[in-house]
């Protein structure tokens, strides 16, 4: 897992010089390039939806800190294990059920970029919606076995 944060990290570190860039090339030479518009946005979504699981799966992610914070860890345990189970895993299997056949759709067209000289794997990207509730939900499987 750490590997995947190094990853992940770089990923970060190649959005923003990239943005820089672009934004640089556009201020001093009125350049814009799509391609590298498109990567900035595949890149920021990549690191996003994975950084999800990242977070999870190292304990970090977004809770109400102001109802946890003060609690027992047995109180702790069982408000994660609910919130896995009850939460976390059924929105995962929702947004897989509600994504499949929107990303089979763009796997089936090959679908590109709309743009002119775009990135021609928009189908890629879509896949981060199927990727994202599995990882997610292998993640939260494992966390539950070593919980116990």
């Amino acid at each position: 897992m750490k590997t995947f944060g190094n990853i992940l990290g770089i990923g970060i570190v190649l959005m923003i010089a990239l943005s820089f860039v672009a934004i640089g090339l556009h201020t001093f030479f009125n350049f814009t390039s799509i391609p590298m518009q498109e990567l900035i946005v595949y890149l920021h979504s990549s690191v996003f939806m994975l950084g999800i699981v990242y977070a999870y799966s190292h304990d970090k992610h977004v809770r109400i800190d102001i109802f946890y914070q003060n609690k027992s860890e047995t109180s702790k345990k069982r408000i994660n294990f609910f919130g896995t189970v009850f939460l976390l895993i059924p929105f995962s299997l929702f947004l897989f059920y509600a994504s499949y056949n929107y990303v089979l759709s763009s796997w089936s067209r090959l679908e590109g970029s709309a743009e002119p000289g775009g990135i021609p794997f928009v189908y890629g990207l879509k896949s981060l919606l199927l990727i994202l509730p599995v990882l997610l939900i292998a993640t939260a499987l494992v966390s539950l076995w070593r919980k116990r």
